[in-house]
């Protein structure tokens, strides 16, 4: 009876999708107690909230290489048929992009009722081993749902100030209203469920042994064992990044660097552990999004079928015009970003890698950053590199850590900027000297995070965090308007405040 109500719940959760946030209610609450009186429960529903994520309305699609990616420059101009034309246009309420905005939304929040009801249960569960680790997970997930959230559908802070109103912060799985919660009032429901999670996660086996090792007694436990490559579930080192980019932004960049620096400090004599990718590493092909990088990744064995709906294969003949593909704005980011006078490289890695284009084909430049052998086997542990969707790298860390030291202290900044581009195969340093003001060395930062974060759709969060001029063939001048996506009617109607 328990394996027929663990499939049910399994369904309900992989299933449950477009329905009004406020309707959902994906476990049968005559189970709840059966399903969680011990740690297999809560695997497999955790184990839900990841299939989640993985979903193409959340980072199988919309929110990394498609509907997020095509506000900024990376692909070429669509036309008006184009199934993103309007979102490239930051025209959000017309009815593909209003599907697409109403499921980012309504699946975080199914996430999140997930996460909720787990909680519900899970200090029953204080004599079992791994308790610490569940609810840590729990705990970091649902700030990690929320944190998405606000910066996508929250206010645009330099402009409305952290007092204005933002989106609901649900700490409990009944389906009632909820109040919207102020942009300040969210961050603080973050910084307290990181700074508890933290807590729960100061064991976590990732602080001692590689992301990816299997710390299963058995080796037969499947993946979504607690203690099985820790790198791609919500642990320590996720927390630890979460709090700096949550103090990043709300403006409080002494405090994110602080977090980012503890960070860095406690990995960097690791070299089993998570670390800036070497140059022998990048030599093998896979390791071609930077793997050892992951603070936080999806396994995700959907992964290239998934990102062939936007970035098509090289031997696909489909013209541009076709929807929904999408295709590289080689010669605008070659001249403008990655080989930019005195600060790019056409050595540097991810231009060399990450764009390609058919042997016959002297036009069409296509993003193969996510592209590998379609036969390439998910049951082998070598090729589970390939199947990494990174969702936190330690290459933003750095970034956000360089920020700060931008402006108190720029010779430091230019140390950490180097760094990375180093682990980018750019030997070409920048030197620091006088010319080189806090707005110029922002400027480089910036542009290093395009550079690595092409194809990732987490670039018009930054425009929004910074409310900067978003970098296209015509330059487009920040809005409000463009940087908040609608809350969504069913919303405002079942939620009104």
């Amino acid at each position: 009876m328990k394996k027929l109500i663990l499939l049910s719940v399994l369904s309900l959760l992989i299933c449950t999708g477009c329905e009004k946030f406020l309707n959902v209610n994906p476990v049968n609450k005559a189970y709840e107690g059966d399903l969680f009186k011990d740690r297999f429960g809560f695997e497999t529903s955790l184990a839900g909230v990841y299939a989640i994520l993985n979903r193409e309305a959340l980072y199988g699609k919309e929110m990394k290489y498609g509907f997020m990616e095509s506000m900024v420059g990376t692909y070429n101009s669509v036309n008006s048929s184009h199934m993103y034309y309007r979102s490239s246009n930051y025209q959000y309420d017309f009815g593909a992009i209003i599907s697409i905005v109403n499921n980012i939304w309504s699946q975080h929040y199914s996430a999140i009722n997930q996460v909720n009801i787990m909680l519900k249960y899970v200090d029953e569960l204080p004599q079992d081993q791994n308790y610490y680790l569940i609810k840590g997970e729990l705990l970091g997930l649902r700030a990690f749902l929320h944190f998405g959230i606000l910066k996508l559908f929250g206010p645009v802070i330099p402009v409305e100030g952290l007092s204005a109103s933002a989106i609901p912060y649900r700490t409990s799985s009944e389906v009632k209203l909820a109040k919207f919660s102020t942009a300040a009032e969210v961050i603080n429901f973050l910084q307290k469920d990181l700074a508890e999670a933290r807590a729960l996660l100061g064991e976590d086996p990732i602080r001692k042994v590689a992301r990816t090792a299997n710390q299963n007694q058995y080796v037969y436990e499947k993946y979504n064992s607690l203690i099985d490559n820790r790198g791609c579930r919500m642990n320590y080192y996720t927390i630890l990044g979460l709090q700096a980019l949550t103090a990043q932004w709300a403006g409080e960049l002494p405090k994110g660097r602080e977090y980012a620096e503890e960070l860095i400090k406690e990995l960097e004599p690791r070299s089993n552990s998570i670390h800036l990718a070497t140059s022998g590493e990048l030599s093998s092909d896979i390791n071609k999004r930077m793997p050892m990088e992951s603070l936080f990744s999806l396994m995700n064995q959907n992964l290239l079928t998934q990102n062939h709906i936007v970035n098509p294969p090289l031997e696909d003949s489909r013209p541009s015009n076709a929807s929904p593909l999408l295709f590289a704005n080689y010669n605008y980011l070659l001249g403008n970003l990655y080989n930019l006078s005195g600060q790019g490289s056409l050595n540097d890695y991810r231009l060399v890698n990450w764009f390609t284009r058919a042997a016959n084909s002297t036009v069409t430049w296509k993003l193969t950053k996510y592209h590998f052998n379609v036969s390439t086997p998910f049951s082998n542990l070598y090729y589970r590199p390939y199947f990494e969707n990174k969702i936190i790298g330690l290459h933003q860390i750095y970034m956000l850590a360089a920020e700060e030291y931008a402006d108190s202290n720029p010779q430091k900044a230019v140390e950490y900027l180097n760094k990375v581009r180093n682990a980018r195969n750019i030997t070409n340093n920048i030197i620091y000297d006088s010319n080189k003001t806090s707005k110029v060395i922002k400027d480089m930062i910036f542009d290093e995070l395009r550079k690595e974060n092409v194809g990732e759709g987490m670039l018009i969060s930054e425009y929004k965090r910074l409310y900067k001029p978003i970098h296209r063939n015509t330059i487009v001048e920040p809005r409000v308007v463009i940087f908040k996506l609608p809350i969504p009617v069913d919303e405002q109607t079942y939620n009104p405040q």
